[in-house]
């Protein structure tokens, strides 16, 4: 079957800049056109339907997000995630699919995608979608969120009684402006709300959370979060956090 990543002129519209380049990736084109309307006024689309032409996309083009089908033939489930992820590490993945229960969508995450979705989802929903996981955060349902906030919860704690890894005493090789970073994360603050709040650039405020995650050996924004907020005193997963870190529809 002939690829269609030619379509990479509809990011643009007027001659407006697009905002990033999406490549979907499924055999039934009634789901590319669904995905594609809230999308194509501000995105450069590209859409392929087989496995080969998706791993060249995703070699070629870097695409910044990658909207996937679960039953793209040979992806090869969970395994086929893992492995399209590494071909192209900067794409942020959403995975779609039919039905996907909360071990699965954990799953996935686990895996290397930042969303996961119902395939008739609503497009202006898959619009927000994207802009979520652009920001570098986390688009699941409400019954994935509760399960993967507990799951994080039980490992926080089973880190606190194996050792100093991800004790108090960490905090102090942090500077002041990463502290200050890592509190407004716990309070649920995106990049763009802190950057603004701290008159800094975006790229300044990630140059501070990738220290701050090295310095407490800590993977993630989530995790920074829950963290900081158990050592302030506070629930070990406060809804502020909950709501912006974790997308949920």
């Amino acid at each position: 079957m002939a690829s269609d990543s030619k379509r990479g002129n509809l990011g643009k519209k007027n001659g407006k800049r697009h905002e990033g380049t999406v490549l979907i990736a499924s055999t039934d084109a009634g789901l590319r056109r669904q995905w594609m309307l809230g999308l194509q006024d501000a995105f450069a689309i590209h859409e392929v339907s087989e496995r080969p032409e998706l791993e060249r996309a995703m070699i070629n083009l870097k695409p910044t997000v990658l909207l996937l089908d679960s039953d793209l033939p040979r992806l090869d489930g969970i395994t086929g995630l893992s492995a399209t992820q590494r071909l192209s590490a900067s794409t942020k993945i959403v995975l779609f699919a039919g039905s996907l229960d909360e071990r699965e969508a954990i799953n996935a995450l686990k895996a290397g995608a930042k969303g996961c979705c119902k395939k008739e989802i609503e497009p202006p929903l898959v619009r927000k979608a994207v802009n979520v996981v652009q920001k570098g955060e986390i688009w699941v349902d409400r019954k994935t969120t509760s399960r993967l906030l507990a799951e994080l919860t039980s490992l926080t704690e089973s880190h606190q009684k194996e050792g100093p890894s991800l004790s108090e005493g960490n905090l102090k090789y942090l500077t002041p402006r990463e502290r200050q970073i890592a509190l407004l994360i716990s309070e649920g603050a995106c990049n763009k709300e802190i950057a603004s709040r701290l008159n800094v650039s975006e790229r300044t405020v990630k140059a501070h959370l990738s220290a701050t995650f090295q310095k407490l050996q800590i993977s993630d924004r989530l995790r920074l979060g829950l963290f900081v907020a158990r050592h302030n005193h506070v629930n070990h997963a406060p809804p502020s956090t909950i709501g912006r870190t974790l997308d949920v529809y």
